[in-house]
């Protein structure tokens, strides 16, 4: 069968993805990942074949000029309000309607040509089947107008969309009342629904089954249609590095604080400084794989730290006794493969983005603009930047991540904000020395075993898609 991935351009989107479009590749079924022309050499040069959509010399549709803002905290809170949501619900609204429908917006506009050309393309070559990253759900309708059926790959995050919309379903009555929209992410489908015709209903907006690679117990509870799929780490393809050859004569420590914020944010809010700290009287060795932003406040870097700005985190985790990270599905995945404890820092802030005043200051430490990428547009800041987004210092994935790892003992919190430097200095030397942490990370990762191999899921996907295929 004809497959067609739709997929936001990213990394974080791609690698999740791969192992399972290999799956269908190797069982003789004909693969294409759609994405934007300047991220398709990324998806090609992992095995994969890749539809340029859009101009690759043309700036990405959220780092246009014109690029949407997120909603102010006044319009996300009101929801919020009037649908009753206890503080944990709120959390996750604010995730859906404040962080996730804005790059989302971006994807399915008809005055740009990616979706344009998703579905003509899929006019043309009539897939199958349809697997759309929730955040370029234009394959939603590229799979409508082309007969075939369709589902969603949730990858990194957690169905903040399915969830969102049961509340929202549930309070219709009263967010009507309120004079508010009763179907945010309908509004913002319904552009390009219109233009091909499509109807936009909860199938559209949800696809008809959702491919799920996050374990169980790292999910919200929704209605839709679940297929488990075990995720296999995966960053690449490239060369060994010959030092991880050398048996670590220390605990080995890998630091890793992500890869997606240093590109929108400088100064890693100060963390990194205070766990440098934190670790420096420690007789480990510390791989922390940062590059110049999450250095920036750095004064001394400790001698036991080695900085590598990238090396992959599947080369890396076999060697080390324990990961601190930020929180993010694919930094831990690689550390539950491997059953090596961990320590995810997270905080007690909440999601809510508030405005910050325009700066001069390109560095503006923890604040997100709206169409910069450090290494892609900061050397053309505009000589009046626009207002910005105060973001804390918290993965999306991060609440989620470390309750897995306090309920399999596999693992602990890091409150970077809170706890002084003692105390975080205390929970990395006890997560090391203490085996207990080890027979956590050991039963943590046979839970990850237990899912279905991408392999076992490819019967699965070919008897849905026979289900749902338009005749």
């Amino acid at each position: 069968m004809r497959v067609l991935f739709t997929m936001f351009p990213s990394y974080v989107h791609l690698y999740p993805l791969a192992p399972v479009a290999w799956a269908l590749q190797s069982a003789g079924h004909e693969v294409r990942i759609a994405t934007h022309a300047g991220f398709a050499g990324a998806v090609a040069s992992v095995g994969l074949t890749a539809v340029a959509l859009g101009d690759a010399d043309a700036p990405e549709a959220r780092l246009r000029d014109d690029a949407k803002q997120p909603p102010g905290p006044e319009e996300v809170l009101a929801y919020a309000d009037v649908m009753g949501l206890n503080e944990q619900e709120r959390e996750n609204w604010i995730i859906f309607y404040q962080w996730l429908l804005n790059p989302l917006s971006d994807y399915v506009r008809v005055d740009l040509p990616e979706a344009g050309e998703l579905i003509e393309m899929a006019r043309l070559w009539k897939p199958d089947v349809v697997l759309w990253d929730p955040l370029f759900p234009a394959g939603a309708v590229a799979a409508r107008v082309s007969g075939a059926a369709h589902g969603r790959f949730l990858g990194a995050a957690l169905d903040y969309f399915g969830y969102s919309l049961e509340r929202l379903a549930a309070a219709r009555d009263r967010v009507v009342a309120a004079g508010l929209p009763e179907n945010p992410l309908a509004d913002v489908m319904r552009p390009l629904a219109d233009k091909y015709g499509v109807e936009v209903d909860d199938e559209l907006l949800l696809g008809q089954w959702t491919v799920d690679p996050l374990p169980e117990g790292v999910s919200l509870v929704t209605g839709t249609s679940k297929v488990p799929v075990r995720w296999v780490p995966f960053a690449g393809g490239e060369t060994f590095r010959d030092w991880l050859y050398d048996e670590p004569e220390r605990p080995r420590i890998a630091l890793s604080l992500g890869e997606s914020a240093r590109r929108y944010v400088s100064g890693d809010w100060g963390r990194t400084p205070k766990l440098f700290e934190a670790l420096s009287d420690l007789d480990v060795e510390v791989v922390a794989t940062l590059n110049k932003f999450q250095l920036e406040g750095v004064q001394r870097v400790p001698d036991n730290v080695r900085v590598v700005e990238w090396v992959p985190l599947t080369q890396l985790m076999p060697t080390c006794s324990a990961l601190i990270h930020h929180g993010g599905s694919g930094t831990t995945m690689n550390a539950i493969v491997n059953r090596i404890p961990q320590l995810v820092c997270d905080t007690d802030e909440s999601f809510l983005m508030r405005a910050a005043e325009a700066s001069p200051d390109p560095r503006d430490t923890g604040t997100y603009r709206v169409g910069r990428e450090f290494g892609l547009t900061d050397e053309t800041e505009p000589e009046q930047p626009k207002a910005g987004w105060v973001i804390p210092c918290r993965h999306l994935m991060a609440p989620p991540w470390s309750g897995i790892m306090k309920k399999f003992g596999a693992g602990v919190r890091l409150n970077h904000q809170g706890m002084p430097v003692d105390e975080l200095r205390s929970h990395i030397q006890q997560v090391i020395t203490n085996p207990s942490y080890r027979e956590g990370a050991a039963k943590l990762r046979d839970a990850w075993a237990n899912r279905p191999a991408p392999a076992a899921v490819v019967p699965v996907l070919e008897r849905l898609t026979a289900e749902h295929r338009a005749r």
